[in-house]
């Protein structure tokens, strides 16, 4: 019997989306029983303190341990890392790992890199690029989060084809946090009476677009509310000025997430494409209407429980959101039909599904 490695380097950073991933997926993971085939898990990670170290789950704090080193982040990942238990099976959830590892899991989210190479700086896109088809190529497994991002990874060459298994994303995470009450009052919101908007300035968000279409509209009481990374002062230097039917939150804790979920007239999603996709599905699990593009693999997660449109139809996103401001029973059936579409992406289906693939592993 094996042991199975987990790549913990991404406790060293502030969580992000491919983080939450990887945090959530091994949680359940380990609630729901290891693959018959392997003996436990253990987390490697570098020397240094875990960042927001209270907030990460007991099941993967408990497991993860310093694998000691002078180096640090990628150089600790390439060299160090690469070397750890050679006959183990390493799991590296969060588009990288060691190159020259081939027993091991990888799991990569998307193509961005290459499909939307100005959304990142040079440096970002010439490390992804050289090393993510090596991965790919040489991995025992790759993983990625959706049909999409598969077909994706395949046709810019990232991944041979046919090699790729897709573990979809779950999205409960957000059930698990209470609701953070004053939220609505430190922002001066009313319930029911704002579209929340969940993104950055990359250009594939197309937070641009959407404030066009918000600012279309004939009735604009309802505002537009922006949260995720850039301040208000960084959003109006990119053309997207606040004002009393546009605000610009800046980034936001879960608890605060769940409550402008759960009292938002609809959330709207614009992007131009999407691994994956998890606020959609986030606020589906929240009882939150949605209105959501057609990029990327959107579609796949939210299937017709959302009004979906093409991420340039600026007049169709005015449109949009002008009838949702006026039919609350619109937004009541969207809510219900959107509840009934997320419930299979659920942490715990995921990890049935990773463990399936596990088990699948060449000896």
């Amino acid at each position: 019997m094996i042991d199975l490695l987990l790549n913990a380097r991404f406790m060293m950073r502030p969580p992000t989306g491919v983080d939450r991933v990887a945090t959530e997926l091994v949680a359940a993971l380990l609630e729901h029983g290891m693959p018959d085939r392997f003996g436990t898990l253990r987390g490697l990670r570098p020397s240094g303190d875990i960042v927001d170290a209270q907030s990460r789950p007991d099941e993967i704090m408990n497991v993860t341990q310093v694998l000691p080193s002078r180096l640090g982040g990628h150089f600790w990942e390439q060299a160090v890392l690469s070397r750890a238990k050679p006959s183990d099976y390493l799991l590296s959830l969060c588009n990288m790992g060691p190159v020259f590892r081939k027993r091991q899991v990888v799991m990569l989210h998307d193509a961005q890199a290459f499909r939307q190479p100005e959304s990142y700086s040079r440096a970002f896109r010439l490390w992804y690029h050289a090393v993510q088809p090596r991965l790919g190529r040489t991995a025992s497994m790759v993983l990625t989060v959706s049909e999409f991002a598969r077909r994706d990874l395949e046709a810019y060459g990232v991944v041979p084809e046919g090699k790729a298994r897709v573990v979809h994303n779950g999205a409960d995470h957000i059930l698990r946090v209470a609701s953070d009450p004053q939220t609505l009052v430190r922002h001066r919101l009313k319930p029911k009476s704002y579209f929340l908007a969940i993104g950055s300035l990359a250009p594939h968000k197309n937070l641009p677009m959407l404030a066009a279409a918000a600012r279309m509209r004939k009735d604009r009481r309802i505002p537009l509310v922006i949260a995720g990374g850039g301040n208000s002062k960084v959003f109006s230097d990119n053309g997207i000025s606040a004002s009393d039917d546009l605000h610009v939150l800046g980034r936001v804790s879960d608890a605060e997430l769940r409550c402008l979920y759960e009292n938002a007239t609809a959330l709207v999603f614009p992007s131009r494409t999407e691994g994956f996709g998890l606020p959609p599905a986030e606020a589906m699990f929240c009882n939150c209407p949605v209105i959501a593009s057609t990029g990327g693999a959107i579609p796949e997660v939210v299937g017709d429980a959302a009004i979906s449109l093409d991420p340039d139809d600026v007049e169709g996103w005015s449109d949009a959101m002008t009838r949702l401001a006026e039919d609350m029973q619109l937004g009541q059936s969207l809510a219900i039909a959107g509840g009934a579409r997320v419930a299979r992406f659920t942490w715990q289906a995921a990890a049935r599904t990773l463990a399936d693939c596990l088990q699948d592993l060449p000896e």
